[in-house]
């Protein structure tokens, strides 16, 4: 018996071992960035005519918002999905991260928020939590009684969900609901608000639920429909004679076209107090997320072919980065790279489950760096590549080049802490400041 367990610790310690680098020809895998969206959830809220009020969801611990069992399923299966494209066995199509977990390889946040939480445990029960996958009982999860065989916990690190500037597109951030207010003013928000097939829409969900919407809160109608076609079909139809599949997808398509918007998505550049006002409501949505993984891969490369190790200890062994997050995440992602309209077609937003991924990949011959985009589009579905329908790149993989550029554009003129507090343009916050240290200057002039 001893023989054995000295055989298991020792066995489950070499698959932590270094493992050959992951190459295709002449380039050699060096990091995972994945985006993902949690799985199916009870509304987040409802109209207050609603038949499905709080006390009909009972999963997920019951009440608005919750993952559901359907959803922890999504994701058990798109981290199996997961497994056998990174993971070293023998399904794997790379085999870069090691088949028995190994934490200084990988590093999971979540919002901060249950349904994201679980959806990240559920993931990583699929990637690494399985009897049969290599792990030993007393090395990587208890040998006792009651303990599921194989299932390895894996720390998933989350930050305050109002102040998520990464993860949460609605942190708290007054810069970003003072450019929507701008957007709102717009000619050309406000002509497809003021439109015959809008307006005619709008008016006709306000009569039917006896509640008015702001744009903002559109959603909140076709969200809780959407679910509650997958868990009160008969019912939905039966208590609202105004519900039908034709005016269903009508108030969806308003709702897609609300996304775009808020997202800076313009037919022409909308300009308001000398800003554009689409880039500027790109930098405070996906420019933290986009920089975020850009000085990562930075400091991975830098880490790497540096001669100057100092600090990069945390980086050397890490391979793998994740964020499970949001629909708006996700689509913070697809937006910033400008392939939202090929991700995401029929529908107007990422779907449950939905996962981008970002590769960094290095060029062992001419010593750049590239990556390589690909996309999970929904549960059962496989990973497509692609790279290709980014703007500058050709091929699966691209230059590293166009993905800075994409986040340099974009990334707020301050931390973004400090940004979201600037509610005016930035022209004017740049004369504010230079007047300020002027002031500044002056005084400690005259009281030297």
């Amino acid at each position: 018996m001893l023989y054995f367990l000295i055989f298991a610790v020792a066995w489950s310690s070499a698959q932590r071992a270094d493992i050959p680098p992951v190459k295709d020809g002449v380039m050699e895998l060096k990091m995972v960035h994945i985006v993902w969206r949690h799985g199916d959830r009870s509304p987040t809220k409802t109209f207050k005519a609603d038949l499905f009020q709080e006390n009909a969801w009972t999963f997920g611990g019951g009440g608005w918002g919750q993952l559901s069992p359907m959803g922890m399923f999504q994701h058990l299966t798109l981290g199996k999905k997961l497994r056998n494209r990174y993971v070293n066995d023998v399904n794997s199509t790379y085999n870069f991260l090691p088949s028995v977990y190994d934490q200084k390889t990988m590093y999971v946040r979540s919002t901060g928020i249950n349904r994201t939480l679980i959806s990240a445990t559920s993931n990583m029960l699929g990637m690494y939590g399985q009897d049969g996958y290599g792990s030993a009982a007393g090395t990587d999860f208890p040998d006792a009684q009651g303990w599921p065989r194989g299932f390895v916990p894996i720390p998933i690190h989350t930050v305050d969900y109002d102040s998520d500037h990464i993860g949460n597109m609605e942190s708290d951030c007054p810069r970003r609901e003072w450019l929507w207010n701008l957007a709102q003013q717009s000619e050309e928000v406000k002509n497809w608000r003021n439109s015959e097939a809008v307006s005619s829409t709008i008016d006709e969900l306000t009569s039917y639920v006896n509640e008015t919407w702001s744009l903002e809160d559109f959603w909140i109608v076709p969200d809780a429909l959407f679910i509650e076609q997958i868990y009160y079909n008969a019912s939905l139809r039966a208590n609202n004679t105004w519900f039908s599949d034709d005016f269903y997808n009508r108030i969806v398509a308003v709702n897609d076209q609300i996304y775009m918007f808020q997202y800076g998505i313009f037919n022409n550049t909308v300009t308001m107090q000398n800003m554009n006002i689409g880039l500027e409501l790109l930098k405070v949505r996906s420019g933290p997320l986009m920089n975020d993984m850009i000085d990562r891969i930075n400091t991975k490369s830098d880490c790497t072919y540096s001669n100057n190790a100092t600090g990069c200890h945390w980086i050397n062994g890490l391979k793998y980065f994740v964020y499970s997050a949001h629909d708006e995440t996700v689509y913070a992602v697809l937006v910033a790279l400008g392939i939202e309209r090929f991700a995401i077609i029929p529908h107007g937003y990422p779907l449950y489950s939905a996962a981008v991924s970002v590769e960094y990949w290095r060029n062992t011959t001419d010593n750049n760096n590239y990556f390589k985009l690909v996309y999970h589009k929904q549960s059962g579905d496989g990973f497509e590549v692609m790279t290709s329908e980014i703007e500058g790149c050709s091929g699966d993989y691209c230059s590293m080049d166009v993905l800075e550029q994409i986040a340099r554009k974009l990334k707020p003129d301050q931390p973004i802490d400090k940004w979201c507090l600037i509610t005016e343009s930035s022209s004017s916050y740049s004369v504010s400041i230079s007047f300020l240290m002027f002031v500044a200057t002056t005084l400690n002039y005259l009281f030297m």
